[in-house]
């Protein structure tokens, strides 16, 4: 539901990847705060992120993996009983997309 910290490492795919090509891909190492993070946490989480430099310019995209905290990482999370979450595949899009039901 809400995440506030830092970062020192991140992965994230950007928006202009597509099934076919997705090595639009940005690897960061440095100091960041974080902005924004959303997202399913399912079997295949799925997170966006949005961090801001030292700056303030501000980078986001979809979550690879390799975020490694650099001071603190404060996540609340909130649980949908009465909803199942799934992802099937998108023919149109090639990604696994979100299906959300009634449990």
């Amino acid at each position: 539901m809400s995440c506030v910290g830092s970062v020192t490492k991140a992965t994230l795919r950007l928006a202009n990847a597509t099934a076919s090509n997705t090595n639009e891909v940005l690897h960061l190492s440095g100091r960041y705060e974080i902005v924004s993070l959303v997202g399913t946490l399912n079997p295949d989480a799925h997170l966006h992120v949005c961090l801001a430099d030292a700056e303030g310019g501000t980078v986001g995209g979809h979550v690879l993996g390799g975020l490694e905290v650099f001071t603190t990482a404060e996540v609340v999370i909130g649980e949908a009983t009465q909803l199942q979450f799934e992802r099937e595949l998108d023919e149109q899009t090639g990604f696994p997309e979100l299906v959300v039901q009634r449990r």
